[in-house]
């Protein structure tokens, strides 16, 4: 027996449903392109956290050059990639957010 229920359609409307609830918002959802390996600093490091909305990408990396962080880059998606834990460091001291994965040595 198939459960039904009771929702409220794309137009608006309310509607018995037969089927598992349409889920929607999954296309808003990250895909993440790689993983945190061995050589994670050969790929550079994406920091959510460090990032911008994607309308703000232009205006950080702008900002960045200025600033002279040369290890620095924003991805189209407003993702922020480090280059060397250097740059890092200095970077999230500018933007005034603590690093909480750094080491002594960062």
């Amino acid at each position: 027996m198939v459960k039904k229920y009771y929702y409220r359609n794309k137009d608006g409307e309310l509607a018995w449903h037969d089927q598992p609830l349409p889920e929607f918002g999954k296309e808003n959802v990250k895909k993440a392109d790689r993983r945190l390996g061995t050589n994670a600093w050969s790929t550079g490091l994406v920091s959510d956290a460090a990032g911008v909305h994607p309308n703000q990408v232009k205006e950080f990396r702008e900002d960045a050059q200025k600033q002279g962080f040369t290890g620095v880059s924003f991805t189209d998606s407003g993702d922020c990639v480090f280059h060397s834990r250097r740059e890092r460091a200095r970077y999230l001291k500018h933007r005034g957010l603590f690093d909480r994965n750094g080491g002594y040595g960062d």
